[in-house]
């Protein structure tokens, strides 16, 4: 089960990553502005946020978590070959809302799978998990580029949607339904505590997915090529292939709080260094804010299974996952908006500073004893 979800989370996060890498083209083509890309990056994930705590809680319910995977998986594939046949920019930011649709279906349902068994190395097994989807953030930009490069980011989305299908036959097949808990309800799930998580890893969120987000656009606008900039992003996403695994140990070691901490404030010291510096050191520090970012991936999710009873961990993994994807989709157009307002990206993207900051006072309000 583990090797089959490892291959499935690899599949996902591909999808759920590859938009920055089309940002270039697609603006090129319809004439965007910061703001509407901002607008497009929201509508990729937003229903990503909203829908998680509700799907999650349907599937402890209903114990129909296979068949909700298999449907976001499908959904998902549907979303890109409708962006690839988009006559408009609006077109795009309508279809787009299906690919979240779809991903709103797969982090409640594979974490609840991990944690029921391995209840008692969680951390180190959703970190082993994590690592498929550090695998499909560093392969999409290279992937996109060098397909937009040989054919058009067109061809490129429509070639996306076939690893989700193939992905979606293979969990139809492998995955066992769990078992139903009709008692299980998304309120009694949703603690302060949880809140605390879900908010904390939120404001963290908005930080990296704003700079992950950007950096394509970003190093086009300052003379790059995009092929060039997108196989930076690849660089910079190389150490999430370690950054899970090694936040799942850490978790399980140090407790929850710990390592939320940590990783805030590392993240300060290192939007601190990109406002101030520039060229290779300014990406070192992209490259820093992405690896603490996606170490805390099986933190959160361990973190919110020990919140709630065993039968409601896809519920409490949708709300801590749904708050953040909402907090982090509602940031973009406001990034957007400041690159707008500045005639400069890069500084827009230095303005993430309090973020950072307000994420290291939320981190302190963890409870120390969850996690350990």
């Amino acid at each position: 089960m583990l090797t089959t979800l490892v291959g499935a989370h690899l599949v996902n996060d591909l999808y759920t990553t590859v938009l920055p890498a089309f940002l270039p083209a697609v603006a090129h083509e319809f004439d965007l502005n910061y703001t509407e890309l901002g607008i497009l990056s929201f509508a990729f994930v937003v229903l990503t946020g909203a829908l998680q705590p509700v799907l999650g809680n349907t599937a402890d319910r209903l114990g129909r978590r296979r068949w909700i995977l298999v449907f976001g998986f499908t959904v998902g594939a549907l979303g890109f070959i409708a962006m690839a046949l988009a006559p408009t920019f609006w077109f795009i930011v309508a279809v787009s809302l299906l690919v979240g649709l779809g991903g709103a279906t797969y982090h409640p349902q594979a974490t609840a799978f991990i944690v029921a068994a391995y209840p008692q190395r969680r951390g180190r097994m959703l970190g082993i998990h994590g690592w498929g989807g550090s695998a499909g953030n560093f392969l999409a930009p290279a992937v996109v580029v060098i397909m937009v490069a040989a054919f058009n980011w067109r061809v490129a989305m429509a070639v996306i949607a076939v690893p989700l299908l193939v992905a979606a036959i293979v969990l139809r097949t492998k995955l066992v339904e769990t078992d139903p808990n009709p008692t299980a309800t998304l309120k009694a799930a949703v603690t302060t505590p949880l809140i605390v998580v879900a908010t904390t890893f939120g404001a963290i969120s908005i930080v990296g997915r704003s700079f992950l987000n950007f950096v394509v656009t970003m190093l086009v606008d300052e003379g790059w090529d995009e092929t060039r900039a997108g196989l930076v992003l690849t660089a910079i996403l190389l150490g999430g292939a370690i950054a899970q695994p090694l936040g799942g140990a850490a978790f399980d070691r140090l407790g929850g709080r710990r390592v939320f901490l940590s990783s805030a404030a590392s993240i300060v010291a290192l939007v601190a260094a990109f406002a101030t510096m520039s060229g290779a050191i300014s990406l070192f520090a992209i490259a820093g804010i992405a690896f603490f970012l996606v170490s805390l991936f099986p933190v959160a999710l361990a973190l919110a299974s020990q919140l709630v009873p065993p039968s409601q961990t896809g519920a409490a993994a949708g709300v801590v996952f749904g708050v953040s994807g909402l907090m982090t989709a509602a940031s973009q157009p406001v990034v957007g908006g400041l690159a707008e307002a500045f005639g400069d990206l890069r500084l827009a993207l230095a303005w993430q500073l309090p973020v950072a900051v307000l994420a290291v006072a939320l981190a302190w309000q963890i409870p120390s004893e969850s996690g350990g």
